[in-house]
Formats: C-alpha cells, sequence, structure tokens
C-alpha cells in the first residue's frame, strides 16, 4: 500500500480514526483554524513557486488561495483574512533578507519499502552558501516549539527521511517557520532513528493492510470524532 505521512500519523493516532477517515471517508470540518492554515500554505506555495518575489504578487498569491469556507460569518471570516494579509507581510520582509536559495516548493518524494510506497510532501527546502540543505514545515498556529522539540518531530522526520531515499538529499537542517508569529525555530537533523523509523512505518502499513484497525488510544479528548465514535471515552 501507499502511506504518507498523514495516514501514518492518524494510524498512529488512533487505527479506528484511521478506518473511519480512510475507509470509510469521513472528513473533517473546516474549522477558522484549519481554513486559514490551507489559505497561507496555498499561497506560499503559489508565491515561490511562481517568478515574481514582489510582495504585490505575494498578496495575490493570497487573494487566489482565500478559502471562505470554514468560518461562522463574514466578519469573522474578514478578521482572518485581515491577519493572514499580516502574517504574509512580515514573511515577505523576513524573505528579503534570507541568503538561502530555494531548492524546492511542495517538493514530492517517494520510495519503496519492502511491498509498500512511502509518499510525501516537504512544503519547502532550502540550500545554503554552504551548500547544506534545510528541510522547512510552514506552521500556522500560534505555537513556537523548542529546538529540542524540532529535533524529534515526527513530519520533519518523516520528510528527512523521504527526502534522502526518495530524492537523493541529505538534509542537514530541520526547521519549523511558525508564519503565524514570524519565528523560526531550526536544529541539526540527527539521522540516528531512521532504521527505527523505517521499521515503524512498515509495521503500519502491514497492519492497515491486514484491516486491523482495533481501537487503542489516549486520543479521544482531542479527536473530532469523540461525539459519536463507539469507542470514544471522552463523549
Amino acid at each position: 500500500m501507499e502511506l504518507s505521512f498523514t495516514r501514518y500519523r492518524i494510524r498512529r493516532e488512533c487505527p479506528w480514526k484511521y478506518r473511519l477517515m480512510f475507509v470509510e471517508g469521513r472528513r473533517i470540518p473546516l474549522n477558522p483554524n484549519s481554513s486559514f492554515g490551507l489559505s497561507l500554505h496555498r499561497a506560499l506555495e503559489a508565491w515561490l513557486s511562481g517568478g515574481e518575489r514582489t510582495l504585490e504578487s505575494l498578496r495575490e498569491a493570497l487573494d487566489g488561495a482565500w478559502l471562505r469556507q470554514g468560518y461562522p460569518d463574514a466578519k469573522d471570516e474578514a478578521r482572518w483574512r485581515a491577519k493572514a494579509g499580516r502574517v504574509l507581510d512580515d514573511f515577505h520582509r523576513a524573505e528579503e533578507s534570507r541568503r538561502s536559495r530555494t531548492a524546492g516548493v511542495e517538493k514530492e518524494f517517494i520510495w519503496t519499502l519492502g511491498r509498500h510506497e512511502i509518499r510525501g510532501m516537504i512544503d519547502r527546502i532550502d540550500q545554503g552558501p554552504d551548500g547544506a540543505y534545510e528541510l522547512v514545515d510552514y506552521k500556522t498556529g500560534s505555537g513556537v516549539p523548542t529546538t529540542a522539540q524540532v529535533a524529534a518531530d515526527l513530519q520533519l522526520r518523516f520528510y528527512a527521511l523521504g527526502a534522502k531515499r526518495g530524492l537523493g538529499i541529505a538534509p542537514s537542517t530541520l526547521t519549523v517557520d511558525c508564519v503565524a508569529v514570524g519565528e523560526r525555530v531550526s536544529a541539526p537533523y540527527d539521522p540516528s532513528g531512521e532504521a527505527a523509523l523505517a521499521d515503524d512505518l512498515s509495521a503500519a502499513a502491514d497492519a492497515i493492510e491486514a484491516g486491523d484497525f482495533k481501537p487503542d488510544t489516549n486520543f479521544c479528548p482531542r479527536c473530532d470524532f469523540r461525539r459519536d465514535c463507539a469507542y470514544s471515552t471522552a463523549r
């Protein structure tokens, strides 16, 4: 089977949630935070992939990427839209002083793990003046991780392994760009856990393929399906 990070993460959170989403087709409705985050991601992808790097073109990218769904009313949407404009103005100022070059935007990788395929999409790959590669993941929430949290971030480590095995790129640095608050946190990449991660990916794919969705989680209080899930402990 083909395993993305989202499928892997959901399987780790709760095998039954995986079944609800990817077998039964349940979907999580957009809310202001998720709609705002998707809009920013799409705007940054369009702008970084385009030819112009002007502030005007970035604002135009936001206009084209803006999702109107997920907000309770027009007034709330306008408030979030104004916030997105301020965030991207700050982002553009930071980009003007960046010395690295953009080596990839929404860069896809695919690599073979046993009888499975691992697929992912890296928000951004930068290459510094020294030739070293940096993997960047955009976060649009208000939280800012520590350096230790970035070094251990499962999504970034999934991407780092994918970059090496699917793209032939050995990253030196992992970075979380907290665009909503204008902060970047970086950590050196330590490849020592790659074998264990590959084993866990393989085990997750095997379990999904075998139809093993037995509930086994402490994630219920944070689950979007906790109100009507037959196994929820947090109704």
